[in-house]
């Protein structure tokens, strides 16, 4: 009997043993997780060399501000155009943000919609960068957080109506680009005007204001001399072209308008 008791009184403890790890396991996997850290930073994995654009780096600073680093390529065999910033002298929005519930996507467009451009005073205008085949660059845009719909160009009637805060977890970044030969066409007209070609004084006299007339110019940047397109709502938007790019986040903070019904 005694023999017994042993064995039996080892096989409890056994048990016993068996059960403490079972429980502090599950207790361990029930906690909660742990919140959004006060900064995050997601780099992307590279993709294929011919994608035109990609999102380098994702960085989420918790209620202040999301960076998104992104790299475009000129994949084509021909210059183009590609939109680098939007110069908003009514200190509105850099980019355009759309938000779309359904799908849990932040559209970033980095791109000009010149016709709605028209009844904006000042005008807002776009910066496009004169890339080479087979060169790219990297560049960077910051936005407030929460994000909401904006735009550099209108607005949205957004800022007197209740919201609410969401959060979602896709972005697609949009960035516009003009091709080679369009804008060529266009440099040569202006450089012809220039040289007098056209007897038009009014037209020449349009050229010479910055703020109406597409232009070029010559900027340093990093010690480079590189080409820069500045247009208005003035030169024709449908020719514009876009690329994009996709990227799954696990936390980009969200504000919206509240249903009134």
């Amino acid at each position: 009997m005694r023999n017994i008791n042993q064995n039996s009184r080892k096989t409890i403890c056994v048990i016993l043993l068996a059960c403490s790890v079972l429980l502090n396991g599950c207790c361990q996997r029930s906690q909660p997780s742990e919140k959004t850290p006060e900064k995050s930073v997601e780099k992307i994995p590279k993709k294929k060399a011919c994608q035109m654009v990609q999102i380098e780096k994702f960085t989420l600073i918790a209620e202040e501000s999301l960076t998104l680093d992104y790299h475009v390529a000129n994949p084509f065999k021909y210059d183009i155009w590609v939109c680098e910033d939007i110069n908003s002298h009514s200190k509105k929005a850099d980019v355009e943000t759309r938000i779309d519930i359904d799908s849990e996507t932040v559209l970033i467009k980095l791109r000009f919609n010149l016709e709605s451009n028209i009844l904006i005073n000042p005008m807002v205008e776009g910066k496009y960068r004169r890339l080479p085949p087979g060169e790219s660059y990297s560049g960077r845009i910051i936005l407030d957080l929460p994000i909401r719909n904006a735009s550099p160009v209108y607005e949205f009637g957004e800022r007197r109506k209740k919201h609410k805060q969401i959060v979602l977890h896709r972005i697609i970044l949009e960035v516009g680009y003009f091709e080679g030969e369009y804008i060529n066409s266009i440099i040569e007209t202006i450089e012809e005007i220039k040289r007098g070609k056209y007897l038009d004084e009014e037209l020449q006299e349009k050229l010479q204001n910055a703020k109406i007339e597409p232009r070029i110019v010559e900027e340093i940047q990093e010690g480079q001399s590189h080409k820069f397109l500045y247009c208005t709502y003035t030169w024709p938007g449908h020719k514009e072209k876009s690329a994009k790019a996709v990227f799954s986040a696990r936390y980009i903070p969200c504000s919206v308008v509240v249903d009134d019904k």
